[in-house]
C-alpha cells in the first residue's frame, strides 16, 4: 500500500482520509490513483468494472489475525465462508486457501481481506496493512472489549458508539468488566 500511495502522491493519512468516506476524493486524486494503478480513471471510479488487486501476504500471522476475527464474532470458520460464499465465492475461495496454507506467503485478492474486515467491523487496515501498529493495537484492543462484553452478557456491540477510545482505555474497560462478580 505503502508504494501505491507514493507513486500516487499521496501521504497514508490523506488515502485513508478519503478511503474511509471523512472526506471526498477529487478528480485529481482518482487520476493519481489509476496512474499508479495502470489502470483509467474509470476503473478507479467504478471499482466493480476495475481489474482486481492480488497481493502477496504472510499466510500464518494473516490467518491468526482472520481467525481472531472469526473468535471476536463467536462464530465459526464455516460461518464466515458461507458469509463470503454469498457475497462473492471467489473470496471465500480466497479465504480458504488462506486459512490452510501450508506455505509462508500466499497471493491474495484484496478485496477478500476487506471483506472480512466488512464482516467483522474493523478497519480493513487490520488486515491489508499488517504493519501498522497503531491500527493493530486499537483493533485488537477493541476485540478484547468485545470479548469481555460478550462474557459479561451482552449480546450486541457496536463499536462506533463508544467513539474515539485509546486503546488503554478499551483494555481498561474490558478489564473492568471481566473483574466484576458474577451476576446473582
Amino acid at each position: 500500500m505503502g508504494e501505491l500511495l507514493s507513486r500516487a502522491g499521496m501521504t497514508k493519512s490523506y488515502y485513508q482520509s478519503r478511503a474511509g468516506f471523512s472526506l471526498p476524493y477529487n478528480t485529481n486524486d482518482i487520476e493519481a490513483l489509476a496512474a499508479a494503478l495502470g489502470v483509467s480513471p474509470e476503473e478507479v471510479a467504478n471499482p466493480e468494472s476495475a481489474p482486481r488487486i492480488e497481493m502477496r501476504v504472510p499466510a500464518s500471522p494473516l490467518a491468526e489475525r482472520v481467525r481472531r476475527l472469526v473468535d471476536s464474532q463467536a462464530v465459526s470458520e464455516s460461518d464466515l465462508m458461507d458469509h463470503l460464499d454469498e457475497v462473492d465465492p471467489a473470496a471465500a475461495e480466497s479465504a480458504r486457501a488462506l486459512l490452510a496454507a501450508v506455505t509462508n506467503t500466499v497471493v491474495l485478492d484484496e478485496e477478500v481481506l476487506r471483506l472480512i474486515t466488512q464482516w467483522a467491523d474493523v478497519p480493513t487496515e487490520y488486515l491489508t496493512d499488517y504493519t501498522d501498529d497503531a491500527v493493530t493495537d486499537c483493533t485488537e484492543a477493541e476485540l478484547e472489549l468485545r470479548d469481555a462484553m460478550r462474557e459479561a452478557g451482552a449480546s450486541s456491540i457496536q463499536f462506533r458508539a463508544l467513539g474515539e477510545m485509546s486503546p488503554d482505555a478499551l483494555r481498561a474497560i474490558a478489564r473492568s468488566l471481566r473483574s466484576r462478580p458474577p451476576a446473582t
